[in-house]
């Protein structure tokens, strides 16, 4: 779109230099800011954002309006921009420069208010003076002289940004000279004439700017899209078959006995090995839901192929009513939330679906509940979370262990069983997201204003320190790698094995997990999880995570192959894409699902199914509530069908990193430094061996291998952490490859396949492509989408009577997160070689199939049928 109004000329030049053979991949416009990333081999290595503060530090906020020109491949725009807070209003461009090597920006200024003491208003540089594809170090970014801008030159090349004129203020925030802050105005006052500003990037080899991702999509208009695409309590097809036996009865969750962990797999006890597909009931949806419509949910759930389902949220702050009286303590259950929870259990186990508990979420104990010295955590609050303290504070730890045995010895009223006697309820967690080792480690320091527990910290610490002959100092260093981490470890095992203790002399049986790994902890941080019968993880994913090259940038799965410990069962309670709404979520579920079937992980929740009450009420769209996601939970039978029947073969071969001591604690070990780690995730097996050599933690020694492990004859041991395991694909670049051959991604593409006899699927820039499989051709015109042709009898798709497909592009909230959600229509087709004599059938928004027999053809000579997504206007599909 060409810009309408005149820009007077305000220029911030920005000059990319590159000083070898090597080279930036590109120089990116964002969206909506309009400002710009630099990617190296797929890796952000610069982003920029605007910043703000009014005086004492009041965020103020940049308020941007792009408008974007593509033109034979040239990229430019211009914008509006207000700082509502500061009084400013602006007006700017961007263009390339005919060198091909620069890009200017132009902001024209006007001020309508006095701000004499705001801190400033500018630009900040994120600099990932670390990045995994640099081969040497960087050099320290330098900042010109008089304001005038920054220069960094790394072993890919120079980026230069110039101002002209020259800025208010510019410098580094923090000690790691990775963030630049270059601040056009501090004080200003309304009816000031400035000059425009210019800033010119330079780089020094030609260049092509980079439109933003969102204008490589259709340009097409979403108030023309499909609406009711997904009905809240219908499923597109009907899978709860997969939770019934051979003569088609359901069979109720825990009629196979309790499940337990045998070496790195679930299994329950009359032998049967457990898979677990699910999604996350959290907050609201669980104390605000009709008995009815707990009911419909129930059923609606096992429908769409999940059999498990976690129990979030439960005990929070901020969910009213949650499970506790509202009495202003935390000492005593609600029996209305208990009872709501007992009629989820009841209508989930009728259903086939398996039930996971959280012990502790977020919890805010109050000034009344007896906990020892509140008041130097709770700073004056009458309620306070504990995250981090709990592990020193032993009536926080009393506290916790009274409600595990109020709530695990709660009889439900519906089936008779206490929680801790049901054999559906498969899973515990002790306490969420709650770690010392990567975020909470820091609570208890010094300059935390908490000196009564500071004094526990310190006094825990100088003791462990002696006891193993360690520097005091870098043993307190929390925030520090080394022998910081083999300490916290150690506090984390002793808190672990008192809630493990108690949990056994209750009578519990269900598969405990202490903690989760969530939120980029690397290795270090494994060691106190083994405590646990599993080990869990949490991850989420951004857009575009086809585009990344695993040689150097980590995706959200990496993270999750990162936890998986060597002969432990891995569960991932938490997944999913971010922020809502991401334009290519949809391409998350069946990438999820065949990654985790070739590592062999065991148990899948995405969060969320819901966290909103589900009384049909639901006025918008969510990450956590993803229940009426046509981009989600459209997906999820697909997903689930591939993953529970084992559509996708393990690995053939298996890795194990095994590292020692030094390595494991004393270095930053995880998916953004280990390219082992970020190639196994998508060719072959990954497990983590704990290190055996560690005499700080001789409880490890323990937790090294269970004595129910099973022994892999294709198990490799590997002790390098940074080894390349992408398997050469001839005639292809950018690829990599499962060492079964079913599944590929091209990250120069944006392209993942799957190609198994029972699943056959494109995902991601498929557009204008053809793919050829097995049994299917994919010639989808729709730029961005999924297409997944599956066997819904557990046989090959060429032998199958009943053929599922799902065919699914973008999707989003009509306004903003309102609701009804506008789905892209499908254009192109797919051609199936399967038995003679099926008719093709669309599924409706509320799983009705109607025939549509025009929109297919059959080719009786090559036995193939070609169907035309966009007559069959629908997006799912049934040949049978």
């Amino acid at each position: 779109m060409k810009c309408a109004f005149k820009i007077q000329k305000l220029s911030i030049i920005f000059f990319f230099v590159v000083n070898n053979s090597y080279a930036f991949d590109k120089i990116s416009l964002t969206d909506p800011s309009i400002l710009f990333s630099v990617s190296d081999k797929t890796v952000p290595i610069v982003s920029v954002n605007y910043v703000g503060w009014e005086a004492g530090w009041k965020w103020t906020g940049t308020k941007i309006t792009p408008h974007y020109l593509v033109e034979n491949s040239n990229v430019s725009g211009s914008f509006t921009g207000q700082v509502s807070k500061l009084g400013i209003n602006f007006t700017g461009s961007v263009t390339p420069l005919p060198l091909s090597n620069q890009i200017e920006w132009t902001y024209n200024w006007r001020f309508s208010q006095n701000h004499p003491n705001a801190l400033g208003n500018g630009l900040e540089f994120n600099l990932n003076t670390n990045s995994t594809t640099f081969l040497t170090s960087a050099s320290v970014p330098e900042l010109l002289p008089e304001n005038q801008g920054w220069r960094w030159v790394t072993p890919e090349g120079t980026i230069e940004v110039k101002f002209t004129p020259a800025l208010a203020n510019l410098y580094f925030e923090g000690k790691k000279q990775n963030k630049i802050r270059a601040m056009f105005f501090t004080a200003t006052s309304a009816g000031s004439k400035l000059p425009p500003t210019t800033m010119t990037v330079t780089v020094d080899q030609k260049i092509a700017l980079s439109p933003p991702v969102g204008l490589n999509y259709e340009n097409s208009n979403p108030a023309l899209w499909s609406q009711a695409v997904l009905d809240d309590t219908a499923s597109p097809v009907d899978l709860s078959f997969l939770n019934k036996d051979l003569n088609g009865v359901t069979q109720p969750a825990g009629s196979h006995g309790r499940v337990t962990a045998k070496g790195d797999q679930l299994v329950f006890e009359d032998g049967t090995v457990a898979k677990f597909w699910g999604a996350n009931l959290q907050a609201r949806a669980l104390f605000s839901t009709s008995t009815e419509n707990i009911h419909v949910h129930a059923k609606r759930i096992a429908k769409l192929g999940f059999n498990l389902v976690r129990i979030h949220h439960h005990d929070s702050k901020w969910v009213s009513p949650n499970i506790f009286k509202p009495v202003g303590n935390t000492l005593e259950l609600s029996t209305t939330a208990l009872d709501k929870l007992d009629q989820w259990i009841k209508y989930l186990e009728a259903e086939g679906v398996y039930v996971w508990l959280d012990l502790h979420v977020g919890r805010a104990f109050t000034n009344t509940d007896g906990i020892d010295n509140f008041n130097d955590f709770a700073k004056g609050k009458k309620k306070a979370e504990a995250k981090g303290f709990n592990y020193y504070n032993t009536s926080i730890q009393d506290r916790m262990q009274q409600f595990n045995e109020a709530y695990l010895s709660h009889v439900n009223s519906h089936t008779g069983m206490a929680y801790k006697n049901d054999p559906a309820i498969i899973g515990l967690l002790l306490t969420n997201e709650n770690d010392l080792t990567n975020h909470f480690g820091n609570a208890l320091l010094g300059n935390k204003h908490v000196p009564l527990h500071n004094a526990l910290y310190k006094q825990d610490t100088k003791a462990f320190a002696t006891k193993y002959g360690l520097p005091l100092n870098k043993t307190m260093a929390s925030w520090v790698l080394g022998e910081s981490k083999l300490y916290l470890n150690d506090v984390e095992h002793r808190f672990n094995q008192k809630m493990l203790n108690h949990l056994d002399l209750l009578g519990v049986h269900s598969l405990v997990a202490t903690t989760s790994s969530w939120g980029r902890m690397g290795l270090y941080s494994l060691a106190s999880l083994t405590d646990g019968a599993v080990i869990d993880a949490h991850s989420y994913g951004r857009e575009e995570e086809f585009d990344y090259n695993p040689r150097y940038n980590p995706g959200f799965l990496s993270w999750i192959a990162g936890t998986q410990v060597s002969d432990k069962p891995l569960t991932v309670t938490e997944w999913n894409i971010e922020p809502f709404p991401a334009r290519d979520r949809f391409t998350a579920p069946l990438f999820t699902a065949s990654v985790a079937s070739l590592q062999g992980w065991d148990a899948m929740m995405l969060y969320g199914y819901s966290q909103t009450e589900l009384n049909g009420n639901t006025l918008t769209g969510s990450n956590y509530s993803a229940f009426n996601d046509p981009a989600i939970m459209g997906l999820m039978p697909a997903a689930a069908l591939l993953y529970r029947q084992g559509h996708v073969a393990p690995a053939a071969q298996s890795y194990e990193l095994k590292l020692g001591r030094n390595d494991f604690f004393f270095k930053k070990i995880d998916p953004t430094t280990s390219k082992t780690i970020r190639t196994l995730l998508e060719t072959s097996r990954l497990t983590i061996a704990m290190p055996t050599n560690t005499p700080e933690l001789p409880w490890l020694k323990n937790n090294v291998a269970s004595s129910n492990a099973i022994a892999d004859p294709n198990k490799h041991i590997i002790t390098d952490p940074n080894r390349d395991f992408i398997i050469p694909v001839p005639g292809e670049q950018n690829v990599v490859m499962s060492d079964t051959s079913e599944l590929k991604r091209d990250w120069g593409a944006g392209v993942h396949t799957v190609n198994t006899e029972k699943s056959q699927i494109a995902s991601g820039w498929i557009g204008g492509k053809a793919f050829a499989l097995n049994d299917v051709v994919f010639n989808v015109t729709t730029k961005k989408a999924v297409v997944a042709v599956q066997s819904m009898e557990n046989t090959s798709i060429a032998l199958s009577k009943k053929i599922f497909i799902t065919a699914m592009a973008r999707c989003q909230p009509s306004i903003d997160k309102f609701l009804p959600f506008l789905c892209e229509p499908m254009a192109g087709t797919v051609t199936v070689k399967a038995l003679p004599g099926l008719a093709l059938y669309s599924v409706t928004h509320t799983g009705t199939e109607v025939p549509k027999l025009a929109a297919a053809s059959f080719n009786e000579l090559d036995g193939k049928y070609t169907i035309d997504l966009q007559a069959a206007e629908g997006h799912w599909l049934i040949l049978k």
